[in-house]
């Protein structure tokens, strides 16, 4: 079973990149509403790859099990859904 701590940081970590979106896409499209595509792809690579280091290092280093991984992952990719299903809304 995934900790209070765990889900508390989690929520925490997927805030935080959902706010740096909806931030950087306001300042781009203030400033240089040109470069929005470039902006969404490379913060698009961004996120990818810092939830793939953050599950690849729970994963590596903390899980105590296979289900722990498993049940980790699978809430990491629905907290992932929803984070870009709000900032999405929220931007368009």
């Amino acid at each position: 079973m995934i900790s209070t701590t765990t889900l508390i940081i989690c929520t925490l970590f997927f805030t935080a990149i959902g706010a740096i979106w909806i931030v950087g896409y306001n300042y781009v499209k203030k400033h240089y509403p040109a470069n929005l595509p470039h902006f969404y792809m490379v913060l698009a690579v961004v996120r990818v790859v810092l939830i793939l280091t953050f599950v690849g290092v729970y994963i590596l280093f903390i899980s105590k099990s296979t289900a722990e991984s498993r049940a980790f992952a699978i809430m990491v990719i629905l907290m992932y859904i929803l984070m870009m299903g709000v900032s999405l809304k929220i931007k368009h």
